[in-house]
């Protein structure tokens, strides 16, 4: 698996566009302002050996105790594609020097994989619409 840093396109926006669905607020034009804007943030295209696999937005945070690698946003391109297999090593590998990673979902699949490759759950987050 290989991830390049790249620029917005077309063809991220459509990729990423399923990974908003979990945050309703959120479009993929707020990650291209947030790609424009943060300069800490950047954006990947994830290639196997056949091609285009999907898209990442990372992040590193950093804190006083250390920097946090954090996905931001990850999204395959292909079906039948799993991005924590296929994916995540090679995100881990391209935080260097962080002391932890990130991930923010409300798929109870994707926690599930996530934990049986060694990330853990450290807190809930919770969501009511605004009356």
């Amino acid at each position: 698996m290989k991830l390049s840093s790249c620029a917005w396109s077309d063809e991220a926006a459509r990729t990423l566009e399923s990974s908003t669905k979990w945050f309703p607020l959120a479009t993929v034009e707020d990650y291209r302002l947030l790609l424009e804007r943060d300069r800490d943030a950047q954006l990947y295209r994830c290639d196997d050996e056949h091609g285009l696999v999907g898209f990442a937005i990372l992040k590193i945070e950093r804190f006083t105790g250390g920097a946090e690698g954090v996905i931001i946003a990850c999204s395959a391109y292909k079906e039948g594609v799993h991005l924590v297999e296929l994916l995540l090593p090679a995100i881990e590998g391209l935080f260097e020097g962080v002391t932890s990673y990130r991930v923010t979902t409300a798929r109870e699949g994707l926690v599930w994989k996530l934990k049986q490759a060694g990330w853990s759950q450290t807190h809930v987050v919770l969501r009511k619409v605004a009356q």
